[in-house]
């Protein structure tokens, strides 16, 4: 599925093991030198070669990934494999990792328009690991010297390795896959998603089958098997879907996982109801468990890279909410396969919770404190997104059902003309029902929404570079599509037509999944082409010609929309700052990722949110950030007339919204206007400084979700220098 993009080895004086990523070469496996021994150190003539023709090129590491054994107890040959983003620019020659005492390798799985890498997979063999351990990752390239092969599936196939999945259904039948079985009917021709001397992952896909050879119709098994140097470590997720185009319902089993030829069991679970399109995850090691480090990426690097925001570093996470992080996911009952994990069930339940915002709020609490139980919460998550019912795979290609394969399709719809919609087979088990027996709604019944929807696998890849959530982030950028009505869709174009708040989290789904997909997948031309219809769209409408108003006002409602009872003036035509507020940061956050056609239909709505915080005379900033703000009115004719003055819009909206009689006013959502106006002094919008320091002022400093580290980004410059 993956063309593995060409790695060489490397020497770096002793005490340093290194693998060399290429930048252009394209060879189908990465090689080492046959005279890097089994803990990484080079040895005699090779090191003289190394000085003596000058072939090696390195610049300062670009950034420094630390690994660290838990609690401080050493460590005894560990397998490690992260993944890391890089600054455009930055690694223009290889990637060139090095450790102490490790051997090292790196897969490149996304380069940059300009040619350098973007990311990159490192993995690593650490013999010992008694402290602190910095893996440097800076630009390099050297010559091509003696090698020897990666890790190859003979290897593993002369072990006694296996894993396999057996399903057994309600009227007995057993149905099952086997890991082993399909790496041997791939042969030399299996995928792989990492392939070194380090360490090889082969995507192993199928589907289960009966002793009578019988395939069982709708649901399919992936094993992601990783296979460390000597097969002395092995890694193996077990993944299945019932997520095909051909619209199984719910389908019960029980299930049995099991290690090594002789059929270890590792993991059972009866009466298992696997929703319709939806799938699970579990990983297992064999021949046993090895020691495991804690990895911490350099949060300033990632956040400079632009692939994250700049979250504000000085925030310490109190060991008390890291704790309690852990014990309520211990205690929670929704971790195992299909459950939802931290996610709320039914997600268009209004208010704030952790999986809304820019990233999760675990996402965020791990990127600031490393914590490996946080880790553990956050890739948690992200494995449990697969539950969700928005994983549809296409029957014919293997791979996302994309609006290109069918543009006039709609997964929440119903035919309309010669629009598509799913064709639901009857349940080969009835679901659970609804209630339970005290009232409550059944934890099988998972209701997604995209206008509260989050991003669980995004973060998740870029620290692990696992192929699971890669994927992932597909299907949840795809499901963004795939629930929009076709009409204002504009059926294949793939315009995003949900509430404000839906465009915002949508886009930002679309333009990651489409940021990570590896090079040469057509995933990422389709994300990318998606984002392009998206911003031209909003450009035209926006900008025009004509211009839809001076002052930025976009995405109106009536009095009658938006549920206002007792409207002072019931022709008002109304927006929701606060949503506005969430579209403006990823706006902002595509121009990060490189979609520099973002930042028209940014900045037509900085014009408002920074207005407000400006115009102190005209427009009271106390009403800076309500729930609702009046824009306009309709006019005799029904057309849209905008205040467009800041007298007249203040006026208007102190008739809307009640300032709080109190020394210190609340503003509603100051947590979202600081989130926009950031952007703003990014973006070096005009007065975007001030309108932060004014709202600050108002605030009193960072309360309430304001002092949520999830909300918390700070400007990639100061406030002082950025009125200058």
């Amino acid at each position: 599925m993956y063309r593995m993009l060409s790695l060489s080895g490397c020497l770096l004086p002793a005490l340093f093991g290194c693998l060399l990523v290429r930048a252009q070469e394209k060879i189908a496996y990465p090689t080492l030198p046959e005279a890097v021994c089994q803990d990484g150190v080079p040895r005699g003539q090779l090191i003289d070669d190394v000085y003596r023709d000058g072939r090696i090129f390195q610049t300062a590491p670009v950034t420094t990934v630390t690994l660290r054994p838990p609690n401080g107890t050493p460590l005894r040959d560990v397998p490690v494999t992260f993944g890391q983003v890089f600054r455009k620019g930055d690694i223009k020659q290889g990637v060139l990792a090095s450790a102490a005492q490790a051997s090292v390798q790196a897969d490149v799985k996304r380069r940059y328009d300009d040619g350098s890498i973007r990311f990159a997979v490192i993995s690593l063999w650490v013999p010992e690991l008694d402290g602190e351990m910095p893996v440097a990752l800076s630009d390099g390239v050297r010559r091509q010297t003696a090698t020897r092969p990666p890790v190859q599936a003979a290897d593993l196939l002369q072990t006694d390795f296996d894993a396999t999945v057996t399903l057994t259904f309600p009227d007995g039948e057993e149905r099952s896959a086997s890991a082993r079985q399909l790496l041997k009917a791939a042969g030399p021709d299996a995928t792989t998603w990492l392939a070194g001397p380090v360490a090889t992952e082969w995507l192993l896909d199928g589907t289960l089958s009966g002793t009578d050879g019988r395939l069982d119709p709708d649901l399919r098994v992936q094993f992601h098997v990783r296979a460390y140097a000597g097969c002395k470590a092995i890694r193996v997720s077990v993944v299945v879907e019932n997520c095909l185009d051909t619209w199984a319902g719910n389908i019960g089993y029980d299930v049995a996982v099991r290690i090594g030829k002789r059929g270890q069991l590792v993991y059972e679970k009866k009466d298992v109801d696997h929703r319709r399109l939806s799938r699970w995850r579990k990983d297992f090691w064999w021949p046993a468990a090895p020691a495991q480090a804690d990895v911490a990426h350099d949060l300033a690097y990632l956040s400079a890279s632009g692939a994250l925001p700049h979250y504000d570093r000085s925030i310490v996470i109190p060991e008390r909410t890291l704790a309690g992080m852990a014990e309520q996911w211990a205690e929670s009952g929704e971790t195992d396969i299909l459950g939802s994990g931290s996610l709320t069930k039914y997600m268009p339940t209004t208010g704030g919770r952790p999986e809304i915002g820019p990233y999760p709020n675990w996402a965020v609490q791990y990127l600031l404190s490393s914590d490996a139980r946080v880790k553990a919460i956050m890739l948690g998550n992200g494995d449990l997104a697969g539950s969700w019912p928005i994983h549809v795979r296409s029957a014919r290609t293997g791979r996302i059902l994309t609006l290109d394969e069918r543009p006039k399709f709609w997964l929440n719809g119903y035919r309309d003309n010669d629009r598509e919609r799913p064709l639901w087979q009857a349940d080969r088990k009835p679901p659970p029902p609804e209630r339970t027996a005290d009232g409550k709604q059944h934890p099988y019944y998972l209701t997604p929404d995209v206008a509260h929807m989050g991003s669980y696998a995004y973060v998740p890849y870029l620290v692990t570079g696992d192929f699971y959530y890669v994927e992932e982030a597909y299907f949840w950028g795809n499901y963004t599509l795939l629930a929009q009505w076709p009409v204002p869709r504009q059926d294949g174009r793939g315009i995003m037509a949900d509430q404000i708040r839906g465009n915002a989290w949508g886009l930002r789904n679309i333009a990651d999944a489409g940021f990570i997909a590896p090079d040469g997948e057509p995933e990422a031309k389709y994300f990318a082409e998606k984002i392009h219809n998206n911003l031209a769209e909003l450009t035209a409408k926006m900008i025009g010609p004509p211009e839809y108003n001076r002052m930025g006002f976009w995405g109106l409602r009536t009095v009658d929309d938006a549920r206002i009872q007792n409207a002072a003036n019931p022709r008002w035509m109304i927006t929701a700052p606060w949503e506005h507020d969430f579209l403006m940061w990823s706006l902002h956050h595509l121009t990060e990722l490189g979609y520099t056609d973002a930042a028209k239909p940014r900045d037509f709505e900085f014009r408002w949110r920074v207005g407000v915080f400006t115009h102190p005379g005209e427009y009271n900033p106390l009403l800076g950030a309500p729930y609702r703000m009046a824009v306009g009115q309709r006019g005799p004719d029904n057309q849209v007339i905008f205040y467009e003055d800041w007298k007249k819009l203040g006026e208007e909206n102190a008739k809307l919204t009640k300032i709080p009689a109190s020394e210190k006013p609340r503003l509603a959502y100051d947590y979202s206007a600081y989130l926009a106006l950031i952007c703003g002094v990014d973006a070096e919008f005009p007065q975007a400084a001030e309108a932060v320091q004014t709202l600050l002022n108002i605030t009193g400093g960072f309360h309430g979700m304001l002092a949520d580290p999830a909300w918390r980004i700070v400007p990639r410059k100061t406030l002082t220098d950025a009125r200058r």
